[in-house]
This record gives C-alpha cells, sequence and structure tokens, in this order.
C-alpha cells in the first residue's frame, strides 16, 4: 500500500518533471532570454505557488533543467557497454560504423528540443556569471564522469590525455552542429559533414585502440 508520504513525493517529483519539460519547450521555441516563469507555466497545469516551491527563481528553474539534460545524456551512453562507442565502431562492423553513431548521436541527442534547450543555456552563461558560476562545476563533473566511462583499459598517462582530448573534440564538434545549421537550409548536409568529421577522426580512434590493446 503506497503511504500518503509516497503519493505526496510522486506528485512532487511529477511536478518538477512537468516543469522542466515546459523549460525545455520555452527554451527551444522561445531562446534563454525570452524563457521566463510565466512563459513556462503557460505550458503546463501547475500553479505559480507550486512552481516557486521546487524553483524559487528562474536561475533555479534553469539549474534544475540542466540537472535532468545532463543525467539524460549520461542515461544515453549507458544504455550501451563501456567500450562500445566511439571505440567499437572503429573495428567492429556488426556495431555500424562511427559516422553511423555520430549521426545517431546528432538526431537522438544533440537535434531534440532537449539539445536545443541545453545549447541555449550553455550560451547564456557566457553573458549571464552568476549561472556560469552554478552551472560551470556541474559540467566539468559531468565531462569527468564521461571521459571515465569511455576510457579503454590499458592506457598509460599520455594516452589518457589524448584520448581524453579526443572525446572532447567530439563531444564539442557535434554541439557546435547546431549552430551550422544556420549556414545551411539543407538538413542532408549537415549529414555530410558529421560524417566526414568521423572519417577524419576514425585513424586517431584506431591509433587509440592498438595503444590499449582492445
Amino acid at each position: 500500500m503506497v503511504s500518503k508520504l509516497d503519493k505526496k513525493k510522486q506528485r512532487g517529483e511529477n511536478t518538477r518533471k512537468a516543469l522542466i519539460k515546459s523549460t525545455i519547450d520555452c527554451l527551444d521555441r522561445l531562446g534563454y532570454a525570452e524563457t521566463s516563469i510565466n512563459r513556462v507555466l503557460e505550458g503546463v497545469d501547475v500553479s505559480r505557488g507550486a512552481l516557486m516551491h521546487h524553483f524559487p527563481s528562474k536561475e533555479d528553474l534553469v539549474i534544475g533543467t540542466v540537472d535532468f539534460l545532463l543525467s539524460r545524456i549520461l542515461r544515453h551512453y549507458q544504455q550501451e557497454s563501456p567500450n562500445s562507442f566511439p571505440f567499437a565502431q572503429v573495428t567492429h562492423s556488426d556495431n555500424g560504423t562511427l559516422a553511423d553513431a555520430l549521426v545517431t548521436y546528432w538526431k537522438n541527442i544533440i537535434d531534440t528540443p532537449e539539445g536545443r534547450a541545453f545549447s541555449e543555456i550553455i550560451m547564456a552563461t557566457r553573458t549571464d556569471k552568476a549561472l556560469s558560476l552554478r552551472i560551470s562545476p556541474k559540467l566539468e563533473d559531468w565531462n569527468e564522469q564521461l571521459n571515465q566511462f569511455f576510457l579503454p583499459p590499458g592506457l598509460d598517462e599520455e594516452a589518457i590525455e589524448d584520448v581524453t582530448l579526443t572525446l572532447l573534440i567530439w563531444r564539442s564538434f557535434i554541439r557546435g552542429m547546431i549552430f551550422q545549421q544556420e549556414f545551411h537550409s539543407d538538413p542532408d548536409y549537415i549529414e555530410k559533414i558529421i560524417r566526414k568529421f568521423a572519417m577524419i577522426m576514425e585513424p586517431h580512434l584506431r591509433l587509440v585502440q592498438t595503444q590499449s590493446g582492445a
């Protein structure tokens, strides 16, 4: 039997999720500057008092959204085995190519309402120093978790630094394609760019696998 306390906790969690979902929608459609508490409330059946209980300010609401988005990306990776991406695609055809994996990541994670909302928040931190101070430690920790998740075993310190930089390069590249879209009217051309990037990266990843003995 579910207790009243458990029901209350579940209602609270559902409210938080609804508010974050509405925030993502606003960020995607309107951008960071036009996203406000009032705009968020327009998209959800939640009272202002309930919103303020969970998120006392726009900044708190954005921080909660960032936590959700970072967890979402980690969950995406954790559905695969630690060595499945990006290294397995380099040597095992049954896993698909590296280009296929990057295109899938682009379509399923980056070029989505969640991915675009994340980009809006990151851009806002350039000028919003208070937001930057709260988000930067989260991003640094998130980067570290991803790097540790994907580092192949058996690497020496120099190789670890090298592969860490490689992982940062492909994450920076794929996020940057959000802005590159504005330069191309044909979505297929974006996929061509991503596939070309994969071709450039693949020889380097093969070398990493050789070093690790994988």
